[in-house]
């Protein structure tokens, strides 16, 4: 980070640059149940002496709410005669943004009736039941994953040629007995019978996507000695089939050693917070998990290089690069962030804004407003100061009324990226707050 400033017009140049650096997003799919949308402001400064400075928020959380969703594909037709079993081979898909659990039953109509209907898996979808053991419900299903059966039934005795049947099979979410998906079945009787890291978010576009650790480092965070800062990171698993990684830190990007700089520690956390060593991640699916890294009191200035890897016990495993740039500088600038919903996405908060996690209303489609309080705590004025945020991973910019003491800089590119406000000169005890707005991606 550059911690001089030569002119405004240098300011404003970087300020441009840094418009054009995107954060990623899960814009064209429904954020899941569960994940926590965090979002942390900064502020750069010139003191009276016209040294430059950095200031950063706390940190705020939304934790987005569970929303049930299916689809089926469409159904197909055959031609069999009376007494004989049809196979029908269905795929359901969880559109939703959680874990769900669909029951699965049938209905008849047309000329007859079949004289019974079993379900059976599927799994690699070649129309063959996998066993003979039936199934009455696609069991835990994450979201964005695809179940796949069969539909087993017999033709009546007595089915007369040339009539038919249309067998609907339905698929009820357990989450949400209002949600289904149907797929219908028509029948005519005859006469005759692979592990990948990536950062902030899942999948192929996000931040550390491919094999191996990256030349640069993809996320950078900046914080003091003595100071903890997190990292977000999604395993990804594109394999046929599920395993258990092990979790590493180092700062070799062979590991070939875990070693950390002296006083350095990090610790590796699920979803809820939890310490864990490694984590379970199924076959197409993807696990998050934060690392936490703890930078020695005593540490210098400087940017260290970090890797972290998941290694399953057959070596399949991956590399993420990431930096921690570590500043030694006094707080003259501080920064409260905080944040409320706005279900309704009309630009007004439901709430007061508050710095605790949102957890109830936070469904794909809401919007959330953010408030980001800069203050000038020190004894002198503080010059060039610019508010700035980045779009957090699963939000893309919502645009009005984003309201600020200063001017306003929104997003450029696909409503993501990052937005700013210019202050100016703020004098001893003077506050300058920025809001804006981002709507969660559905």
């Amino acid at each position: 980070m550059n911690k001089h400033f030569a002119s405004p017009r240098v300011t404003r140049l970087a300020l441009a640059a840094s418009m054009l650096v995107l954060a990623s997003s899960g814009a064209h799919a429904a954020t899941a149940a569960g994940t926590e949308i965090t979002n942390q402001a900064s502020a750069v400064y010139l003191d009276s002496l016209l040294r430059g400075h950095t200031a950063v928020s706390n940190t705020v959380v939304t934790v987005v709410q569970q929303v049930g969703s299916a689809g089926m594909g469409d159904g197909s037709a055959k031609n069999a005669a009376a007494s004989a079993q049809v196979v029908y081979a269905h795929s359901l898909s969880n559109t939703g943004n959680g874990a769900d659990t669909f029951t699965l039953s049938a209905s008849n109509n047309g000329a007859f009736a079949m004289a019974n209907v079993v379900f059976y898996a599927d799994a690699n979808g070649d129309g063959i039941a996998d066993n003979a053991t039936p199934i009455t419900s696609s069991g835990s299903l994450p979201a964005g994953e695809t179940f796949r059966f069969v539909a087993v039934a017999t033709l009546p005795a007595n089915a007369a040629p040339g009539t038919n049947n249309e067998l609907t099979v339905t698929a009820t979410s357990t989450f949400n007995p209002q949600v289904t998906a149907s797929s219908t079945d028509t029948t005519t009787v005859t006469a005759s019978a692979q592990m990948d890291i990536t950062a902030n978010a899942a999948g192929n576009g996000a931040k550390g996507a491919g094999a191996g650790a990256e030349t640069t480092a993809v996320i950078t965070n900046t914080t003091t000695a003595g100071a903890t800062t997190r990292f977000t990171l999604f395993l990804n698993n594109a394999g046929g089939s599920n395993e258990t990684f092990n979790l590493q830190a180092s700062t070799s990007a062979a590991f070939a050693n875990t070693d950390l700089p002296a006083g350095w520690t990090v610790v590796f956390k699920d979803g809820f917070g939890n310490p864990i060593n490694n984590a379970a991640v199924n076959s197409g699916a993807y696990r998050m998990v934060y690392a936490d890294v703890t930078v020695a009191a005593g540490a210098t200035a400087a940017t260290t290089d970090i890797y972290f890897r998941a290694l399953a016990s057959n070596n399949v495993g991956d590399v993420i690069h990431q930096a921690v740039n570590v500043v030694n500088e006094a707080v003259q600038v501080t920064l409260v962030k905080k944040q409320a919903l706005d279900k309704t996405c009309d630009g007004v908060a439901d709430t007061e804004f508050s710095a605790d996690n949102i957890t109830t209303g936070a469904v794909p489609g809401a919007c959330i407003r953010y408030q980001i309080t800069a203050t000038n705590t020190g004894a002198s004025d503080v010059n060039t100061v610019i508010i700035r945020d980045t779009i957090p991973a699963y939000t893309t910019w919502h645009s009005a009324p984003n309201n600020t003491t200063g001017a306003i800089i929104a997003p450029i590119v696909n409503l993501l990226g990052t937005i700013s406000a210019t202050v100016g000169t703020m004098q001893p005890g003077q506050s300058s707050t920025m809001t804006f707005g981002v709507r969660i991606s559905q």
